[in-house]
């Protein structure tokens, strides 16, 4: 069965990289695109099953935490990656504690990849 993966940040060229990245990890697989928070919990509502997503964190409207936050009230993803250059420590442990995995922009194919697979 296919994957269905979400992908949600401001910068079209980082939605675009990524994108490139799980398509040639993965055969078949759905993305659902979102340039920020808002837009992600609308294309959601379309297709409620998500099974990875990377969120960004610093976009215009609310942060990746508070969408990730949102879209735990719609639904369970298994897997879900917030990517951001910001490395405070308390963004860190809130991603942390609410079971997100933490990737430091700017991400490569090998942390992509990585996350994608295990």
């Amino acid at each position: 069965m296919a994957k269905t993966i979400l992908v949600v940040d401001d910068s079209i060229v980082s939605r675009m990289m990524i994108k490139a990245i799980i398509e040639s990890h993965l055969q078949g697989v759905n993305i659902i695109e979102a340039g920020n928070g808002e837009q992600a919990l609308d294309r959601v509502d379309k297709n409620k099953a998500i099974d990875i997503a990377f969120i960004d964190f610093n976009m215009p409207g609310m942060t990746g935490l508070e969408l990730i936050s949102a879209l735990a009230d719609k639904l369970t993803i298994p897997k879900v990656a917030l990517l951001t250059a910001n490395i405070q420590n308390e963004i860190r442990e809130q991603a942390l504690a609410a079971g997100v995995t933490f990737l430091n922009k700017p991400v490569n194919e090998e942390v992509i990849a990585t996350f994608l697979h295990n």
